[in-house]
């Protein structure tokens, strides 16, 4: 059946909510570490740690609590460069996606989020077109607890990495 996420006015909603449980309790950044690791470092790098799928979180700009939460909540509200998913309908039939790792004017380098490379000729693709989402869940914050959420954002937000 179709898939659809939350609108606006939910995430809006969830945004509100996650504010408060981070105003009214203090978190463990070595705990929240441990959560970043599990739930966030598959794909994102924080302090040299962590997947390569999604961009490095290291540089960007944690301390604004506001932006980090509509990210989190609202994940394709932007993509970074670089991180845009591609579809790629080839001549034969198949159906590619992932992230145009480099192309020319002969070949398109695709590589899937499992970061296998596929090569795809040029003359073999019928379209390619950018996919508007985020490869990151809606709901990543979800089965987490009130104080889990309060330690992955101190996690998130600290300033220098954990020893």
């Amino acid at each position: 059946g179709p898939v659809t996420g939350a609108t606006t006015a939910q995430m809006k909603q969830q945004i509100a909510t996650y504010r408060q449980t981070l105003h009214t309790g203090s978190g463990h950044p070595a705990h929240g570490k441990k959560l970043f690791l599990q739930h966030c470092g598959k794909c994102h790098v924080l302090f040299n740690q962590g997947g390569k799928v999604g961009p490095d979180l290291t540089s960007y700009k944690r301390d604004d609590l506001g932006n980090m939460l509509l990210n989190v909540i609202n994940p394709s509200i932007e993509i970074r460069k670089g991180f845009e998913t591609y579809a790629i309908f080839t001549e034969d039939g198949r159906t590619l996606n992932g992230f145009i790792e480099d192309q020319d004017d002969r070949v398109v380098v695709l590589r899937g989020i499992d970061g296998q490379r596929i090569v795809v000729a040029k003359d073999q693709i019928d379209e390619m077109a950018a996919v508007p989402r985020s490869i990151m869940p809606e709901s990543i914050l979800k089965p987490l607890s009130d104080q889990q959420v309060r330690d992955l954002f101190a996690y998130l937000r600290a300033s220098q990495p954990l020893p």
